[in-house]
């Protein structure tokens, strides 16, 4: 039986194994728990109580002596939904904190250089445009990746970001070489939320400007963005796009 997703959502090793003997035993004392579970006694104790405090076992008395007994394993399901509970709890106590946190930290340079590596670090980055667009309510603009742009990892990951996009309301502006058109139209056309032109001009790729920064984005083998924050930099750049933007054909022409 695969019990991997039980490590996921917090169980250590260990408790997985007197979980699951304790499961399989139907109730027992501490002697026979450890030598099914393979975990000594003075750590069953230990696991034991834990496995009490997430409600999925409890303690009987039999001839005076204390055994254990597991629950319904429909208990896991009232486990995962104490843990959504208390995750939204920390969620909104620390949308309480972050203000005083943002109050007491430093200005920092105004101008400065980023990287973010891996899906993760990507996510973290669209995360941080998005708010950027939604505070101080810009459309996103850009250029797309260059050979690429037609990585089904990457479109899957700008796909699933739209959801979020389109609930605030953000627009897209996108620019692309005439070379991607067909692809493109095929895969956006129908999108009334994002706008492409198509430029037979050389292009930058993969660049994003949001607020006084500029993200250029290389989806390889590992994603990687290299983000710098001057105003300078991003309005010679935001000119450069407005620019071409004018001068560039609309989709379908």
């Amino acid at each position: 039986m695969k019990t991997e997703i039980l490590e996921k959502i917090g169980f250590t090793k260990g408790e997985i194994k007197v979980y699951m003997a304790l499961i399989e035993l139907g109730e027992s004392s501490i002697g026979p728990l450890s030598k099914k579970s393979g975990v000594t006694p003075a750590k069953v104790y230990g696991i034991t109580e834990r496995l009490k405090e997430k409600g999925l076992i409890t303690t009987i008395i039999k001839s005076d002596a204390k055994r254990f007994q597991a629950f319904n394993p429909d208990r896991l399901l009232d486990f995962l939904e104490d843990k959504e509970k208390e995750v939204a709890q920390q969620k909104n106590e620390i949308r309480e904190l972050i203000p005083g946190l943002v109050s007491k930290q430093g200005k920092g340079a105004e101008q400065n250089a980023q990287v973010y590596e891996t899906i993760g670090g990507i996510r973290a980055l669209y995360n941080e445009i998005i708010a950027c667009l939604e505070k101080n309510k810009e459309e996103f603009i850009g250029f797309t990746l260059g050979d690429e742009y037609e990585n089904p990892k990457a479109n899957l990951f700008f796909r699933n970001y739209d959801a979020k996009r389109r609930r605030l309301g953000i627009k897209i502006k996108l620019l692309a070489p005439e070379s991607q058109r067909g692809f493109l139209e095929k895969k956006y056309g129908k999108d009334r939320n994002i706008q492409i032109r198509y430029s037979r001009h050389s292009l930058p790729t993969g660049v994003i400007i949001f607020g006084d920064k500029v993200a250029t984005l290389i989806w390889g083998d590992v994603p990687t963005a290299f983000v710098i924050q001057s105003k300078q930099n991003a309005d010679a750049y935001r000119k450069f796009f407005i620019d071409t933007w004018k001068s560039s054909s609309k989709q379908g022409s």
